[in-house]
């Protein structure tokens, strides 16, 4: 039996992309889930998700080769590699501008899965973010985590200054329980 966690306060139930996600726990692993949307066109969101200079300048380095098979890695501090805030994997499916799935390996961590899902919506784009298989212990953070990437992804697409992950992430981790 899974137990969701009750998204935080300012859902916008009514967009159907409010800025809060989900953490759901279940026997195969805890589940994080976002829906968002964006102020911006489909292919210009997949191009700040997978373009590495733009990439660089909400979510970190991005190296790697985003094809079915290719494998990437994400610096998200320092640009060192092997760093302990370095995520790496495979890409299972790209489809642009549509669909990324990628493996997530995170130092001390099981190996996750990551689902990006671009799509259409009027004079904007939504993105779905699923990510799974990841332990409980790490549930809570990865909702803050992810929350507050998305918030600094939307600062970049909206040409605003992109916030510091310590301006947001507090305050953002503290919305998930498990």
């Amino acid at each position: 039996m899974s137990r969701p966690t009750a998204p935080g306060p300012g859902t916008d139930d009514t967009a159907g992309a409010g800025p809060d996600g989900t953490v759901t726990v279940a026997p195969d692993g805890a589940r994080v889930e976002f829906r968002r949307r964006y102020a911006t066109t489909p292919d210009d969101l997949w191009s700040a998700m997978t373009e590495p200079e733009r990439a660089r300048r909400w979510l970190g380095a991005l190296h790697g080769d985003l094809r079915v098979g290719g494998t990437y890695e994400l610096r998200m501090g320092e640009d060192v590699p092997d760093a302990d805030d370095v995520a790496h994997g495979e890409v299972l499916a790209c489809d642009p501008p549509h669909a990324l799935e990628l493996t997530w390996s995170f130092p001390g961590e099981s190996t996750s899965h990551v689902r990006a899902q671009v799509d259409a919506d009027g004079d904007g784009a939504v993105l779905t973010l699923v990510h799974t298989e990841l332990q409980e212990s790490a549930a809570r953070g990865y909702g803050g985590g992810w929350h507050t990437l998305l918030d600094q992804l939307e600062d970049h697409v909206a040409g605003r200054r992109v916030r510091a992950w310590d301006e947001l992430f507090d305050e953002r981790v503290a919305r998930y329980t498990v």
